[in-house]
């Protein structure tokens, strides 16, 4: 019981310390910080302002990307999926290729809420096109490139992209995606 409790301690100190810290272990600003605060706590319109104001006078050591970043999370917790869309564009434009899949699924999934499913399935295929090796971002992004192809009555195509997304099965999700291809390709049947 000790141990798990001095473990907690250690953990809160080092996430203490670190929401102190911007890229590069360099110091956060002070609205950097005050922003991760005021999001933490659901005041997303109130974040977006300082997050806003961070891109035009950047303070040393902190990426554009991650602001960028944190301005798409803004607009899409506000519903702003269009705005949330174009914010996860601009970081993915500044990011280094290893962290682009999950912005690029982002991107998918803004368009995806948005209702414009022809544009969600090609920013969903970008990721196994151009991230092929991001681990699961490859199989959520087939998944929901075939929810967006079933909503357009593209069954055969969402039960390629939910085939794909199932893998070997091995996984609850990857099941549960097999059986979603099986479902949509017995219902094109009939």
């Amino acid at each position: 019981m000790r141990n798990v409790l001095l473990g907690m301690v250690f953990l809160a100190l080092f996430l203490a310390f670190n929401q102190q810290k911007a890229v590069g272990g360099l110091p956060a600003s002070q609205d950097y910080i005050k922003a991760n605060k005021m999001f933490s706590e659901g005041k997303f319109a109130d974040a977006l302002v300082l997050y806003n104001g961070l891109l035009a006078s950047p303070p040393e050591g902190l990426a554009p990307a991650d602001v960028y970043s944190r301005i798409g999370d803004c607009h899409f917790r506000l519903g702003n999926y269009h705005k949330a869309g174009d914010a996860y564009r601009a970081a993915l434009e500044k990011q280094k290729p290893e962290e682009r899949a999950p912005t690029q699924y982002w991107i998918g999934f803004c368009s995806f809420l948005s209702g414009k499913d022809t544009e969600a399935v090609s920013e969903f295929l970008k990721i196994p096109q151009l991230y092929p090796s991001s681990g699961m971002w490859v199989s959520t992004a087939y998944y929901w490139a075939g929810r967006a192809s079933e909503r357009m009555g593209k069954k055969d195509q969402a039960a390629e992209f939910y085939k794909k997304a199932g893998g070997m099965g091995k996984s609850t999700q990857e099941r549960f995606a097999l059986k979603k291809a099986d479902g949509v390709k017995n219902s094109s049947a009939k």
